[in-house]
């Protein structure tokens, strides 16, 4: 991990990697265990310095895959202009987001349009960039289920804020971000990166959240788990139904909050009397309270 890097995250446990483009240019990227670096743009910019970015993450030993920045133009066009350039063997992102220079502001119709062409070329795409605030500002914050809905397809949230805040993990049209891009300006080799960070199923080993991005890059899916709804048996532990999740208390606690905006009164009351020492911890969860878990 770069020493910026380490500032920034303040030792957070995660996996934290940078999104490259030719702003950048070809720089070293050691230290770095993950990379995501601009393949397309549009129906014909192609990243002239990919290649020699790819070859640098090899060299450094860091998983790598793509993204495309999605504009207003034809979203099918767009599809085969990247798969053209990409191929079906590395995974990509799709970037939604406002283009400054043209001033390109894609829909959320055309970014649904541009994952099935993709998809049914045979190519990998299962993470969607849709910063909050394009979402709010430029889409009037919709429910996002028609995104969601696609299966498989996980969000990627951005908020600049201190990282110790917690915020880009805050739902929102109905869906909760898997990775945050929580920063613009952590420098490698010099130049400053959008930097993001995976907590996956919540593992502090390196190899295994590499292993788990790398899953949901390809697959959508985290080891093979997904993010769902739960609901209480009243016959289970928080800390038994985590274990099952490969997750742990604290992790469904905040998932939970962030995916339904609250806790159910079921899931209040009882950690109300956890909190207030009236029931122990190892206390099992009443029937009826709903959780956000992997599974």
């Amino acid at each position: 991990m770069p020493a910026e890097e380490e500032s920034a995250a303040s030792a957070a446990r995660g996996l934290f990697y940078p999104d490259i483009s030719s702003t950048q240019g070809v720089i070293a990227l050691s230290g770095l265990h993950a990379v995501c670096v601009k393949i397309t743009e549009g129906v014909s910019y192609v990243n002239p310095d990919y290649q020699g970015q790819v070859a640098k993450a090899e060299a450094a030993g860091a998983y790598h895959f793509a993204y495309h920045f999605l504009t207003d133009s034809d979203p099918t066009a767009q599809a085969q202009h990247c798969f053209a350039n990409l191929g079906a063997g590395i995974g990509l992102m799709v970037d939604v987001e406002i283009e400054t220079k043209t001033g390109s502001k894609p829909t959320m119709q055309q970014n649904i349009d541009f994952i099935k062409a993709y998809r049914a070329l045979g190519g990998h795409l299962h993470l969607n960039y849709l910063p909050h605030w394009y979402w709010h500002d430029n889409w009037g914050a919709p429910s996002l289920a028609p995104l969601r809905d696609l299966g498989a397809l996980a969000l990627v949230s951005s908020n600049f804020n201190d990282f110790s805040t917690g915020l880009g993990w805050a739902g929102y049209g109905g869906w909760t971000p898997t990775v945050w891009q929580y920063s613009d300006s952590i420098k490698v080799s010099g130049q400053p990166c959008d930097f993001n960070a995976f907590l996956g199923s919540g593992s502090t080993n390196v190899a295994t959240l590499v292993a788990e991005l790398k899953s949901l890059v390809m697959t959508g899916t985290i080891g093979g788990q997904t993010w769902q709804p739960l609901t209480t048996s009243g016959n289970q532990t928080l800390e038994q139904i985590a274990t099952q999740a490969h997750m742990n208390p604290a992790q469904i606690l905040r998932a939970t909050a962030n995916h339904f905006g609250q806790f159910d009164d079921v899931l209040h009351d009882f950690l109300c009397h956890v909190f207030g020492g009236d029931e122990a911890a190892t206390a099992k969860v009443p029937a009826g309270a709903k959780l956000w878990v992997l599974k």
